[in-house]
């Protein structure tokens, strides 16, 4: 068994990463991971034990063998996964125009989304959510999802743990040959697309 979490880490100084491996987005701020810089609303993939310096707000996505007790958890989702065998992970984010509507859909994989900004009414399976800048949820891939856009500027970023055959494919099916022919309309910046596994270096 594997887990995916989301954490809002707020770095002063210094910051070691625990165990696992982590896709970070800068929210705000200025750090370096590694001595590399890494810019704001950029993100970048990075191992257990690599060091953040600096000043600033990261949502840290974690893939980990065990669960992470700490206070900055914004949600954690089980993943049927062996934690021995390859993954792909996946960080991306996706920009809505106004009014937008997806097509009913699922995905290839799981994941975890959080709302940068706007406001959304997501149809997750039989529950209907109404989405607020910072709110979480969690996508099996497996259930029908439709979203809604309620405000203009609505984003979220996106992180999934996909099977290694998906490395560079996309993961949107349509849940209908009807839901297939209606636009999406989403644009899409992808900041990595990387094979890995736990015990990765």
């Amino acid at each position: 068994m594997m887990r995916l979490g989301l954490h809002e880490d707020h770095v002063a100084g210094r910051f070691t990463l625990p165990a696992g491996v982590h896709g970070l987005y800068l929210r705000r701020g200025a750090l370096r991971v590694d001595g590399a810089v890494l810019a704001e609303a950029a993100a970048v993939l990075a191992p257990s034990g690599a060091v953040l310096e600096g000043a600033g707000e990261v949502w840290r996505f974690t893939v980990s063998a065990t669960a992470e007790a700490r206070a900055t958890l914004v949600l954690s989702h089980a993943l049927p996964r062996d934690p021995a065998l390859p993954f792909v992970l996946r960080l991306d984010r996706v920009d809505f125009p106004p009014d937008a509507e997806t097509p009913k859909h699922g995905h290839a994989g799981p994941g975890i989304r959080r709302l940068l900004a706007g406001r959304l009414l997501a149809e997750l399976g039989d529950e209907t959510r109404l989405i607020p800048p910072g709110g979480a949820w969690y996508e099996s891939g497996a259930e029908p999802v439709v979203g809604r856009v309620l405000a203009p500027g609505t984003g979220f970023i996106r992180c999934m743990v996909l099977d290694a055959g998906l490395l560079g494919r996309p993961t949107f099916r349509a849940w209908t040959p009807e839901e297939a022919l209606k636009p999406r309309g989403a644009a899409y910046r992808l900041f990595f697309d990387t094979l890995t596994t736990l015990e990765a270096p």
